[in-house]
């Protein structure tokens, strides 16, 4: 793609809802539709149509109307024509006239994309899902996809949504790779380093590995632990709301922000501390600085800062956020303040990168000396390390047989280097917070909608059925049906306020896979997710609010390498598909379902704020719950 058509499309990016479904991402029949109560209409959950002078598909016409294109520029001429034999000039004169119709063309359909990629941002920023529904509307034979003549191409039904999101050959992660790289050794010191993390790559000798790997780190078969992490948090908040005697809590900054940051902690290994607590590193507290590591300092180049910290809890989540920040929410060069948030993700990135290397090499050295650690995902790579070391050709020889392909010497070892574990588990920890952090807020926003009746329910999935199940003890015999309840309750809740919207995806082979839509290699794809899981072709009332839903469970390599993974379902889209199916889904639907637990004990609520986004529209700042 041209450095121009990049250009036109900086400002859609700015909303790139992508936004790292780095979420952590039982299934019943529905009942039919003649259950549903006499003379019962189902209102629907997405804005109603608006007037066609004020829809997304009018606001792109005026925008093609205002930005006219010129007649497509003919071949260029072929200087092998014998109308040329005995006359260079004219040859001269028609390729001067084929270039410049070019460039005319070129600077056209640079002004025209522009002007359509700020619609489809002011749509996403302001009103996506009227957006959506206006789109889903249209003819199938008409538009299988949404594709501008000039600007990305939106995918929204839900047939081509999963398409996309299954070629990964064709449709690829691409447009992350680059500001993940920061977090990877410098090849110029160290040239044989790889610069790839899993969710920026679709190169199967680069993904497959890696996937394996970190698949064994972090496990479904982890579920009691995490239940007890997250639970553990969530009521800590609760019960400080409940003591402060005020009667209100803001979920963004407690729960929604300290259940994920707990995982992270305890979890995943890279822990925070209170101002002036003492840390697993040897003599330094929460808040200390202490020096870069040598070793790191011959691989990785800092920039920005001189010293490491051990981070307190604040500053841990604004590492992440702002690295995160920086990798897919940064595009916009225009923006006030794009340069001081890519100077605070580089900054972010190369703290974040010293204290995990730091924990990585104070652990190490436990597990040599045979001293206990924690398990957390760190640890769990840092054994992996050591019984590769210790019992190579044993760990080999299962890693192959998952894959089915032989590894070249030395590959299982690279990926299992001090530099991937740190720069794995870097990425694993920047998409671990700030998703789950919003994902936790939108359930209670919904949960809000729905106890208001600004959804209809279905089959018995009121919110006060929710309130009953949160209510049900461990020792009840209906206990774990009421958890798996509440986990549904939380899938409904986000499918119809999901985080984000869109899926980002780069073409990278011409094409037709899409509905028939011919699609050039450099094709920016935005694979609507929110759409497809309101889509009505598939989801049956897909405006009504109903836990009953066939989660339609499909297996995905479950004959090879993820074999020990969950089926993924093709109605509940929020933590991906495929190939790139979140690493932490089992980890985010536990925060979800136990936020929402903790909650919904608190007794009656009320909504006592709107939920309150960022001056970009990305991140939850407030929402307000009084109790």
């Amino acid at each position: 793609m041209a450095d121009q058509d990049r250009e036109t499309l900086k400002e859609l990016l700015q909303r790139l809802a992508s936004k790292f479904v780095a979420l952590f991402s039982f299934s019943s029949e529905n009942k039919k539709d003649d259950e549903i109560e006499k003379n019962e209409t189902l209102p629907s959950s997405l804005p109603p149509p608006l007037p066609a002078t004020q829809s997304f598909l009018a606001d792109i016409a005026n925008a093609e109307a205002d930005n006219p294109l010129p007649p497509l520029p003919l071949p260029f001429p072929d200087p092998e024509d014998i109308k040329y034999a005995n006359d260079t000039e004219a040859y001269t004169s028609d390729k001067q006239a084929a270039e410049s119709a070019v460039a005319t063309f070129t600077a056209a359909a640079k002004i025209r994309g522009a002007a359509i990629a700020q619609v489809i941002s002011k749509w996403l920023a302001t009103n996506p899902y009227a957006m959506f529904r206006e789109l889903l509307a249209q003819p199938r034979e008409t538009m299988p996809i949404f594709k501008p003549a000039i600007g990305p191409v939106i995918v929204m039904r839900h047939t081509e949504v999963i398409k996309c999101l299954e070629r990964t050959d064709l449709f690829t992660v691409d447009p992350y790779a680059a500001e993940m790289a920061r977090a990877t050794d410098d090849r110029s010191k160290h040239p044989e380093a790889f610069s790839h993390f899993m969710l920026g790559t679709d190169r199967d000798d680069l993904y497959r590995l890696d996937d394996v790997i970190l698949r064994r780190a972090v496990s479904r078969a982890d579920s009691a632990l995490l239940q007890q992490l997250a639970r553990d948090e969530a009521e800590r908040w609760t019960h400080h709301a409940q003591n402060e005697g005020k009667g209100e809590i803001d979920i963004v900054p407690t729960i929604a922000k300290f259940v994920p940051l707990r995982i992270v902690s305890d979890y995943l290994g890279v822990h925070y501390y209170g101002f002036g607590e003492p840390s697993v590193l040897p003599g330094l507290r929460g808040g200390d600085s202490f020096p870069l590591s040598d070793d790191l300092q011959k691989v990785f180049s800092f920039t920005k800062i001189k010293e490491a910290i051990v981070p307190t809890s604040d500053q841990l989540f604004n590492w992440v956020k702002d690295a995160f920040r920086n990798i897919f929410n940064n595009f916009n060069s225009s923006y006030p303040r794009y340069s001081a948030f890519r100077e605070q993700g580089i900054i972010a990135t190369e703290y974040l990168s010293a204290y995990i290397f730091a924990l990585l090499q104070y652990y190490k050295t436990q597990l040599l000396q045979s001293n206990p650690v924690p398990d957390t995902m760190l640890t769990r790579l840092i054994k992996m390390q050591l019984e590769l070391e210790q019992n190579g050709q044993k760990f080999e020889e299962e890693i192959t047989k998952l894959l089915n392909i032989p590894l070249p010497p030395g590959e299982l070892a690279r990926r299992l280097s001090d530099s991937m574990i740190r720069s794995n588990v870097f990425g694993t920890v920047v998409g671990a917070v700030v998703n789950p952090q919003e994902a936790t807020a939108r359930i209670m926003d919904s949960m809000l909608r729905l106890q208001d009746g600004e959804y209809m329910f279905l089959h018995d999935s009121s919110y006060e059925q929710a309130v009953c199940s949160a209510k049900v003890e461990p020792d009840s015999a209906h206990y774990t049906e009421s958890l798996e309840r509440l986990r549904k309750y939380a899938l409904e809740a986000l499918r119809l306020k999901p985080q984000g919207e869109v899926l980002l995806r780069l073409c990278v082979k011409d094409n037709d896979v899409l509905g028939g839509v011919p699609l050039k290699k450099g094709t920016l794809v935005f694979a609507a997710y929110a759409a497809a899981m309101l889509d009505p072709e598939i989801v049956q009332n897909p405006s009504a609010f109903d836990v009953t839903r066939d989660e339609r469970l499909v297996p995905y390599l479950s004959e090879r390498e993820r074999a020990l993974e969950a089926p993924q379902s093709l109605i509940y889209l929020q933590h991906g598909y495929g190939r790139h199916k979140c690493l932490g889904r089992y980890a985010s639907e536990i925060t979800m379902q136990e936020s929402l637990r903790a909650m919904l004990r608190l007794g009656p609520l009320k909504r006592r704020s709107e939920l309150e986004m960022d001056e970009q529209n990305l991140y939850a700042v407030s929402l307000k719950i009084g109790f």
